[in-house]
């Protein structure tokens, strides 16, 4: 049976994986939002879906961003 410091050692590891995957997830919503912002601006038929899209997609970038962040936080916070 694992002692306390081994699953410690083990939530740290599965926090910094959630932590790059938060982190990935918000770049590949910043990137679709770019997409999204750029295809407005060629198609005017769907400008307000594109534009709504690219506007949900931004917010989606800072919130992974936000919740990546604060799990780094405890990251720090459990490894010293």
């Amino acid at each position: 049976m694992p002692g306390s410091d081994e699953k410690l050692s083990a939530l740290l590891e599965d926090l910094h994986q959630l932590s790059g995957h938060l982190h990935n997830r918000g770049e590949r919503s910043l990137t679709l939002s770019k997409q999204f912002t750029a295809n407005a601006e060629r198609d005017a038929g769907n400008r307000d879906f594109d534009l709504n899209q690219a506007k949900m997609l931004d917010y989606q970038h800072d919130l992974l961003h936000e919740i990546g962040n604060l799990v780094d936080k405890l990251i720090k916070q459990y490894e010293r």
